[in-house]
């Protein structure tokens, strides 16, 4: 019997890109499904970026591991412009996506690793892979499950002589949340206390809904703050594979040790991609406003799906950016649990197999079972006729969402039909 990596053995494929295979099988075999799984932008790749990447595309040599310095230098630039944070090109890192990177930075750190619940899917497998410690920090529906200083000063207060990494995601996969300035200023001053490493997971920055980026921690804990970023979701650029990292001032000393890792792994991000990010990062006008107009869709599907689906007392976060909201049907445990359904993996497969809505358990974002949330994906729809759309329409209201989102639409129908059927006697 061959013997493998036991921890590696025991995880299992990634929930967002099962769930996506799954619905892609279903739909080739003519069924329809409504998509509310993946969170994937919807929108094309805007012709500035396309078109830098034709003009590279006889770029084949190997890159510096590190990646290419007037790449660097930019993405330094774009960080201060578009995010308020003053980061220093020479300890900024070029990877093949942000996932990648955030999984080197987590085989690099030892100690404990914080995850708040509700937090992205890889997070706990990246740490299981290397069997590594880590604490899931408790959260409420009443703060959009956005983690409190009062949590995280309490586990700090129990553990206070142990490395403590704290992975904080916002705009947040999976509920949506955006961390204000004042939230985060707070939680700084309990990382400064207890000079806690923050892994500053920031790909969503600027889906914003309110305002052209979000808060960093960035900015009020500069010392301790990786951050994190990429392509894949501002520039709906997930395929090109390019994310970055910055390293700050008390991580500076160990930039060989992450050069080391990045040259016996990676090695390099394909050379005509890092050329293209330079465009993406110089962030035009025209790119900019194709942003706001991409944002202003998402934000107005973003608004009824909450509005519907409160309607008949489902839970939810309120959306404030990125492509998610959690939902939960607690409020119908027992009706649920007459149909001899328990867990949120189960309801979900109740969902898919009866009413054809795809939905990720909340189990996946480090819920309990027994909770029945769900993370809600609003981008199954074709962003560039939703763009086109816009620009003659102007509004983005429910007659906009049912003729150019008519997945979006039809699917709140069908969770909505779930309540609708429940025996609520």
């Amino acid at each position: 019997m061959i013997k493998i990596n036991k921890y590696i053995s025991q995880l299992k494929p990634s929930a967002t890109l099962a769930i996506n295979q799954k619905v892609k099988q279903l739909r080739n075999k003519g069924e329809t499904v409504f998509h509310f799984g993946f969170g994937q932008s919807p929108f094309p790749i805007h012709n500035s970026i396309i078109n830098a990447l034709k003009e590279n595309a006889s770029q084949s040599h190997y890159l510096p591991t590190i990646g290419l310095e007037d790449l660097r230098i930019q993405i330094g630039k774009f960080l201060k412009t578009h995010q308020n944070i003053n980061a220093n090109w020479e300890y900024i890192f070029i990877g093949p996506g942000s996932k990648e990177l955030l999984y080197q930075t987590i085989i690099i750190l030892e100690g404990t690793f914080l995850i708040p619940k509700g937090s992205w899917v890889s997070y706990l497998p990246q740490i299981h892979s290397k069997n590594g410690k880590y604490v899931i920090l408790e959260t409420d529906l009443l703060d959009n499950f956005k983690l409190t200083p009062k949590v995280l000063e309490a586990y700090c207060k129990q553990n206070s002589n142990e490395q403590k990494t704290l992975i904080l995601n916002s705009p947040n996969n999976p509920t949506g949340a955006v961390y204000s300035s004042q939230e985060l200023q707070n939680l700084a001053k309990i990382c400064k206390t207890y000079n806690i490493i923050v892994m500053s997971d920031e790909i969503y920055s600027q889906v914003n809904f309110k305002d052209n980026f979000s808060p960093s921690i960035s900015t009020y804990y500069p010392e301790r703050t990786i951050v994190f970023g990429g392509l894949s979701k501002v520039f709906s650029a997930g395929g090109y594979r390019l994310g970055f990292m910055f390293l700050p001032k008390d991580l500076q000393q160990y930039q060989s040790v992450f050069m080391s890792l990045f040259s016996e792994t990676f090695s390099a991000v394909a050379a005509p991609i890092q050329f293209a990010a330079i465009k993406a990062f110089k962030m035009k006008l025209e790119l900019h406003n194709y942003i706001k107009n991409s944002n202003k869709i998402l934000k107005g599907i973003s608004s009824y799906v909450y509005s519907e689906l409160k309607s008949v007392n489902i839970e939810c976060t309120e959306p404030q950016g990125a492509f998610y909201m959690m939902i939960g049907f607690n409020n119908f445990k027992k009706e649920i649990n007459a149909l001899g359904i328990y867990t949120s993996e189960s309801l979900a497969e109740y969902l898919l197999d009866t009413y054809k809505v795809a939905l990720l358990p909340g189990c996946d974002f480090y819920f309990n079972k027994k909770d029945f949330f769900f993370r809600l994906a609003f981008v199954d729809f074709n962003g560039k006729e939703g763009l086109k759309a816009l620009e003659k329409e102007g509004n983005i209201d429910e007659a906009f969402i049912k003729k150019h989102c008519s997945n979006i639409f039809d699917g709140v129908k069908q969770i909505k039909a779930l309540i609708t059927n429940l025996d609520l006697r």
